[in-house]
């Protein structure tokens, strides 16, 4: 049996001392208070595993004191004791952090005991490798910061520097704003030719004759305005690497030129068809395009498309990676040496966003809550107004959802685990995280509903 350090805390003594007899009698170390006021004073001197509360009480409530006590003991699990449950008092216990309700009356030694023994033995750590600090990349001169709470986006930033050390083209697909160019920066520093330069060009930005002219270079006299010769961005380049973004913006016209430089590293200045050069120039193209179908559709070379995909990375977009947004968010606030932060639903609402400009809206909605907050502490009022509208679209959903339904809470809760469970690929960590509560409570909720070979089968069939 696992002893734990219990704080009970009941207005009713007599509640309150029964408690406190029956769980030392099952061998924890119990406290008792039966002011909420003392209680939460009691919980900033001393540390305690478990808080057992009563959810009617004068002064401070139970919601109140498990919000405070949250925010003292973000570790501490908290339990509540309530005569007056409902859905909706439940979900509010939950979404505040509670790791669980026990509904009056109940028996101590054959409701609430086993009930703080599953607690105690939920685990409150993540197994070896799954969960750790958030990987920040930190970059050599010149070279963007690369954050990674997510597993995929380890895993992303590990192949990027795997890849680095080969000479071969990258393809780089995902997106706008999921980072493709912070990418290509990564991946030229971690390569031998980092001592070389980088060279970006945006592709969609330039016309043909132009885009030609910048990356070939031209001769004197080639077109109106070419009053010298002028070196293209492939030469430029030369022992280093060219990064290409907006490949998949490139004409027709221009393809087969782009393809014999992949192939051979040769091309001809624009106006000067008689002298061949060469160079030594590692590519890294990237695109939002889906290159395959355009292939499929004859936009785009198939041969070039190949000559360019032979080591692609694709980047995930943010909604599919919550658990990066918060590492996110307090990065872009130290970068601006700033002291704010956000609330817990600004925090709750920012992760659930769908975040159609990924890294980008992220970073603008940053400096848009920071310019307009009046106080350090950052809430919804301050963020901007998509955000607001898209936060006010899920609450009324739910509402309805939770108006017109006649499942239990119990129903409800193993729908929203299974479904987040199965969102994360079954990674607790991020399934909690998705969920917006502790691994342990997470677990806890599983061993509680009896999950094991449901997901354990879900997850051998996905």
């Amino acid at each position: 049996m696992t002893q734990g350090q219990i704080l009970v805390v009941d207005d009713e003594k007599q509640i309150g001392q029964l408690v406190q007899r029956s769980l030392t009698k099952a061998g924890h170390q119990v406290t008792y208070r039966d002011q909420p006021e003392e209680a939460l004073r009691l919980l900033k001197d001393e540390a305690f595993d478990v808080v057992v509360t009563d959810l009617r009480m004068p002064g401070i409530d139970g919601l109140e004191f498990l919000t405070r006590s949250k925010k003292i003991r973000p570790d501490c699990e908290v339990l509540l004791m309530t005569g007056y449950a409902t859905v909706e008092t439940a979900l509010e216990a939950l979404k505040r952090g509670a790791i669980d309700y026990i509904t009056k009356p109940f028996s101590v030694e054959r409701d609430l005991v086993p009930v703080i023994e599953k607690i105690l033995n939920a685990p409150s750590e993540s197994p070896e490798g799954e969960d750790s600090a958030p990987l920040v990349h930190e970059p050599v001169e010149g070279e963007e910061h690369i954050v990674a709470e997510s597993e995929e986006m380890r895993l992303l930033v590990d192949k990027a520097r795997r890849i680095a050390r080969a000479p071969s083209t990258v393809l780089l697909t995902g997106e706008s704003g999921t980072g493709k160019e912070i990418f290509a920066n990564l991946i030229h520093q971690e390569s031998d030719r980092k001592n070389r330069d980088l060279v970006s060009v945006n592709c969609a930005a330039l016309p043909d004759t132009l885009l030609e002219s910048e990356l070939f270079g031209h001769c004197k006299g080639a077109f109106t305005g070419a009053t010298s010769d002028r070196q293209g961005y492939f030469e430029v380049a030369d022992g280093g690497t060219i990064f290409l973004d907006e490949i998949g913006e490139i004409s027709a016209n221009f393809q087969p030129k782009l393809l014999r430089v992949l192939e051979s590293g040769e091309f001809h200045r624009v106006g000067d068809s008689n002298r061949l050069l060469h160079v030594d120039v590692r590519v890294i193209a990237a695109t939002n395009r889906k290159l395959a179908e355009a292939v499929k559709s004859g936009q785009f070379r198939e041969d070039l498309y190949y000559r360019l995909n032979v080591l692609p990375l694709h980047l995930p977009p943010l909604r599919e990676r919550p658990e990066d947004v918060p590492a996110l968010l307090n990065f872009f606030l130290r970068r601006r040496s700033s002291k704010h932060h956000f609330n817990k639903e600004c925090l709750e609402a920012l992760t659930r966003y769908n975040w159609p400009g990924n890294i980008r809206e992220l970073v603008n909605a940053v400096e848009h809550a920071v310019v307009l907050s009046q106080t350090e502490m950052i809430d919804m009022r301050e963020l901007p107004s998509a955000i607001q509208d898209f936060q006010q679209s899920v609450e009324a959903k739910s509402q309805t959802a939770l108006s017109g339904s006649e499942n239990t809470l119990e129903e409800i809760e193993i729908n929203c685990i299974m479904q987040a469970m199965e969102k994360t690929e079954f990674n607790r960590t991020q399934a909690a995280r998705l969920l917006g509560v502790s691994r342990r409570t997470l677990g806890y909720r599983i061993e509680k509903y009896d999950l094991g070979q449901a997901l354990s089968i879900n997850r051998a069939s996905s």
